[in-house]
């Protein structure tokens, strides 16, 4: 990537208040000073400076944001979202390093995360022991790992009350699931309504709870859950939902 406009495009992350003030224009430098929170002074600059570079133009009195403006505020809207996701991803993004997450993070802009540390060790376990209790229509989900035998429990209550299960998980995983805790796993798959695949790799371990999709990050050395990050945001479900649809069609399903 060439970073040799970086100057010009930190400027344009600057000016984006002014910018944004005249989104719904033709307005005034008094109306933008205003809406940007600057002085008339600041707002006759940035106005000047971007109807130069074409991003506003002067009509009826007032600025209005050109096509390039437009589009390019969107951009910075985006950027904003996708930083302020990266943020609160943190304790994720310390275990899950993929593509597919970090193209995505303006989609957890919003969400809820919850750690396990010295003081709240169980905080993770109960925050999804208490969502996958809620579940009333489905879960689905892909998965590196899996939480403890409570956790499975609870599952194994929501197949047995009639929630829709679909799992998508590598050979390895199977196997260690299978190992440790076959009695619930074969509990589970004795259900019509459940269904687990093989992958060849996950790349995000994540769960969908009816409208509702969580992020698990885990310990790889031990297993354990260590962070979690919960959004109800209709894009970032669909987004994990479209993730499963592709493990889905090129798994195995499990006998």
């Amino acid at each position: 990537m060439d970073y040799s406009g970086l100057d010009r495009d930190t400027t344009l992350l600057q000016r984006a208040p002014v910018l944004a003030a005249c989104r719904d224009g033709p307005v005034g430098r008094s109306t933008i000073a205003e809406r940007a929170g600057c002085s008339r002074t600041t707002a006759y600059r940035a106005t000047t400076d971007l109807e130069r570079r074409g991003l506003v133009e002067q009509a009826n009195g007032g600025y209005r944001l050109t096509g390039l403006g437009s589009t390019l505020l969107d951009c910075v809207d985006g950027f904003r979202e996708a930083v302020d996701g990266a943020r609160r991803l943190r304790p994720v993004l310390a275990r899950i390093d993929a593509a597919e997450l970090r193209e995505n993070t303006r989609l957890f802009a919003d969400a809820t995360v919850v750690e396990a540390d010295p003081e709240a060790p169980y905080a993770v376990e109960q925050h999804l022991d208490t969502l996958i209790a809620d579940t009333s229509d489905r879960i689905c989900g892909a998965a590196t790992s899996f939480g403890s035998p409570g956790l499975l429990a609870r599952t194994v209550e929501r197949v047995e009350a009639g929630v829709e299960f679909e799992w998508a998980l590598p050979t390895a995983v199977l196997d260690r699931l299978e190992r440790q805790h076959g009695e619930l796993h074969a509990t589970v798959l004795a259900h019509d309504n459940a269904a687990a695949y093989v992958v060849d790799d996950v790349a995000v371990d994540f769960s969908c709870y009816d409208d509702t999709l969580v992020l698990t990050a885990f310990d790889a050395g031990r297993g354990t859950l260590t962070a979690t990050a919960t959004t109800d945001d209709p894009d970032a479900v669909a987004w994990a939902e479209e993730i499963f649809g592709r493990y889905r069609d090129a798994g195995e399903l499990v006998a």
